[in-house]
C-alpha cells in the first residue's frame, strides 16, 4: 500500500514554516516594543480597529459566528446576530492587544483597569481548594493573571503555541503576577498536587473534548456539546470547590469581573455523579453567555460534533456526525 505523497501547496508550506516562525518571532517582537508604550484609548481604538476590520475580511469566520447566533438566539434578528458578532470580533481583538499592553506597568495597570467584583470572587480568596472555570468570554487571559495579583496562588492550564520562542514570550506575559502556567498535556498530576495543597486551579470549560478522549455530550442552549469531565472529577476527587468567573470589557476600556456562581465543597460532594456536575458546569457557562453575549468566541465551532441520537439538521452547517475518530 503505498502513501499519497502530499499537495504541491502542502509541500511548499512545509519550507516556508521556519520562514513564517520568523515571522512570527519579529511580529511578537515588534507588538510587545510598540504596544505597551501606547495610551489606553488608542490601544481600546486600534483592538475595535482591529476587531472590525477582521470580522470585514473574515467571511468563513462571519459565517460560524452567524450559525451559532441563529442555534444559540433563535428568536433574534439578523441585525442583532450580526451586532453582537462584531461585538465578539472586538472583544477577541482586545483581548490579544491587552496581552502586550498589560506586559508593561503590569501591576499598576490591572489595579487602574480590572475590577473583580469583592462579593462575587470572596469564595476564590478564601480558604481551601478551589476549582476555578472560566469560558472563552471577554479577557480569559487577564482574568487569571489579575486573580493571581490579588493573592491567590493559581495554576491554570494551556495548550503550548507551536512555535516555541513566541511561546516563550507569551508564558512569561501570562506569569507576570504569580499565576503559573501548566502545559495541557499532562495537567493533571499538577493540578491534583495544587488542590490536594489547598490551592487553585483554572481551567477553561467550553472546548470540544471528544468522547474518545472522555468528552461526554451535554446540551449547551439546547443542543448537545461534547464536555470534558475533568473539572468535576478533579473537584469531586480532591474535595475542592467550584468558582464560576468571567472577565468582561466595560467601554471606559476598562474590565468588569463578574461571576455565575461559587459550589462549596459540600454542594460538590452533594452531586450524585461527575455528569450531574458537568451539567451544572455548562449551565453556569451558559448563563454568563447569555449575560454577555458580545463577549463570547462566536467564530468557535462549539456545535461540531453531532451524537448519534440527535437531529443533524438542528445543527450549523459546519457539523459532522459522530465517528470512530471522535
Amino acid at each position: 500500500m503505498t502513501s499519497t505523497p502530499p499537495s504541491p501547496l502542502r509541500r511548499l508550506g512545509r519550507r516556508l514554516r521556519p520562514v513564517r516562525k520568523r515571522v512570527e518571532v519579529a511580529l511578537t517582537r515588534l507588538a510587545l516594543a510598540v504596544v505597551p508604550r501606547l495610551p489606553r484609548r488608542v490601544v481600546v481604538g486600534l483592538a475595535d480597529l482591529m476587531g472590525t476590520v477582521g470580522a470585514a475580511f473574515a467571511p468563513h469566520h462571519r459565517k460560524v459566528g452567524m450559525a451559532n447566533l441563529r442555534l444559540a438566539f433563535p428568536d433574534w434578528t439578523d441585525r442583532r446576530r450580526r451586532k453582537v458578532l462584531r461585538g465578539s470580533f472586538r472583544t477577541a481583538a482586545r483581548m490579544v492587544v491587552d496581552l502586550f499592553w498589560f506586559g508593561r506597568d503590569t501591576e499598576a495597570r490591572i489595579r487602574t483597569w480590572v475590577h473583580l467584583d469583592p462579593e462575587a470572587y470572596a469564595p476564590l480568596f478564601g480558604p481551601g481548594p478551589t476549582v476555578a472555570l472560566t469560558p472563552h468570554l471577554g479577557n480569559w487571559e487577564l482574568l487569571g493573571q489579575a486573580v493571581a495579583l490579588n493573592g491567590a496562588e493559581l495554576v491554570s492550564v494551556a495548550a503550548q503555541l507551536k512555535n516555541p520562542a513566541v511561546e516563550a514570550h507569551f508564558l512569561a506575559l501570562r506569569q507576570r503576577t504569580g499565576q503559573r502556567i501548566v502545559p495541557q498535556e499532562g495537567a493533571v498530576r499538577a493540578l491534583i498536587r495544587t488542590l490536594r495543597a489547598g490551592g487553585r486551579v483554572a481551567l477553561l470549560v467550553d472546548q470540544n473534548t471528544k468522547p474518545r478522549r472522555g468528552g461526554v455530550f451535554v446540551d449547551y442552549f439546547g443542543h448537545p456539546v461534547p464536555v470534558s469531565p475533568a473539572p468535576a472529577w478533579l473537584a469531586r476527587k480532591t474535595g475542592a470547590g467550584v468558582f464560576f468567573g468571567h472577565l468582561v470589557p466595560r467601554p471606559d476600556g476598562g474590565y468588569h469581573g463578574g461571576s455565575a456562581g461559587y459550589l462549596t465543597s459540600e454542594e460538590v460532594a452533594a452531586f450524585p455523579d461527575d455528569a450531574a456536575l458537568v451539567r451544572r458546569m455548562v449551565e453556569a457557562t451558559e448563563q454568563a453567555v447569555r449575560e454577555h453575549p458580545e463577549a463570547w468566541l462566536w467564530t468557535y465551532k462549539r456545535w461540531k460534533i453531532v451524537p448519534p441520537d440527535a437531529r443533524a439538521e438542528a445543527f450549523p452547517f459546519y457539523a459532522r456526525p459522530l465517528s470512530d475518530r471522535d
